[in-house]
């Protein structure tokens, strides 16, 4: 009200100054020459002193709970302020609904992802302070995939992901593309939530040179923090499972988190060569990428795949891919795709129980 800065913190005692009966938590038997020192001293509001050593909270505001509060704050401080300059790194959270079901992806839930692999949030003020946030949740049309046909949840589909499509540029071409480009970005943390082409595409507009990691939702902690790597990681093999390599096309089916059954595959790509990538050390199952290692693990085939592809089947333009991948793995796959050099991904999905391409990533080469 009057415009100018005042100091608005009290110093609290946690036991209080004296042994008097009026002292907040004074009976504590902590010696009185220690009661001025800094572990017995905590920095609070006017109204939170008032009430923490009211006489009706006494019951509630313990000696006990009051130092573990201050203890954890601590903590927390000592470990932000203890990260580096080059530990920083740009949220950018991707929120849409699947099959008309979200999840909660807060700004805070991202930063307690983030600080638990000991890099702290960069949430610039020209990012509205929440980072890049790509929201698909008020995009028309989702509602729309999951009913009749085939045919018709294809078109719909198909609709939606151009609205959707758009929505992702805008932020990228505004938002992560400035901040890349001022050098003000150098890390990114990715989050996302949505159908899988939508992710696939949104890895694909994600720069490859910008070092990035990637989060998946966890659904037994229904958590985004990444759990301690016990045990060994997944690791994951690509092999060739019918047809020649005479045309300008192939499939790709990726059998990670489930798997995708030969009679499934469309028939219009039946002739087509196909290629398998599925787990070398492991059944699949929807929590396969538990470890972070396995996350990386995939992300290293794929990208030797592609390479291989570009010396063995130099004439492919077309890669149909159907995906049964967790949501961090559709990321990665638009990573790794570089729209220049290897061949357009057709993405599928098991739509009224078909298969049916939804949603092309990077161009076509003549």
């Amino acid at each position: 009200m009057s415009g100018r800065t005042v100091r608005l913190g009290e110093i609290a005692h946690i036991v209080g100054q004296s042994t008097h009966e009026r002292s907040p938590r004074g009976a504590d038997p902590l010696e009185e020459t220690l009661r001025d020192e800094a572990d017995n001293l905590m920095l609070v509001c006017a109204q939170e002193h008032t009430e923490i050593d009211a006489k009706a909270t006494q019951d509630i505001f313990t000696v006990t709970w009051l130092h573990d509060l201050k203890q954890e704050h601590e903590d927390r401080i000592r470990h932000v302020t203890g990260l580096g300059p080059s530990r920083a790194t740009t949220v950018v959270r991707m929120m849409g609904p699947v099959h008309g079901k979200a999840v909660e992806l807060s700004r805070q839930t991202a930063a307690s992802a983030v600080t638990a692999r000991h890099r702290f949030p960069l949430f610039l003020e020209s990012y509205s302070r929440h980072g890049v946030e790509i929201d698909l949740q008020r995009t028309p049309g989702e509602e729309d995939t999951t009913s009749g046909n085939a045919l018709s949840a294809a078109a719909a589909s198909r609709s939606y992901y151009r609205q959707a499509v758009q929505v992702i540029d805008e932020v990228i071409r505004h938002q992560l593309r400035p901040g890349v480009e001022r050098g003000s970005v150098q890390h990114v943390s990715v989050f996302g939530f949505a159908r899988l082409p939508l992710l696939v595409y949104l890895g694909s507009r994600l720069d490859d040179t910008v070092p990035t990691d990637v989060y998946q939702r966890h659904r037994p902690e229904q958590s985004w923090v990444w759990p301690a790597e016990t045990g060994p990681a997944t690791e994951f093999t690509v092999r060739v499972v019918g047809g020649d390599l005479v045309d300008d096309e192939a499939v790709v089916i990726m059998n990670v988190s489930g798997a995708i059954i030969p009679h499934e595959v469309p028939a219009e790509l039946a002739a087509l060569r196909r290629y398998e990538i599925s787990p070398a050390n492991a059944a699949t199952r929807p929590d396969i990428l538990r470890q972070r290692a396995s996350l990386r693990h995939l992300e290293d085939t794929l990208r030797d795949f592609l390479a291989r592809l570009e010396t063995e089947a130099k004439t492919l333009r077309r890669l149909h891919v159907l995906p049964a991948i967790p949501m961090s793995a559709a990321l990665v796959l638009g990573r790794v795709h570089h729209p220049q050099v290897h061949p357009q991904l057709v993405i599928y999905e098991r739509l009224a129980g078909s298969y049916v391409s939804t949603l092309e990533v990077g161009q076509t080469t003549s």
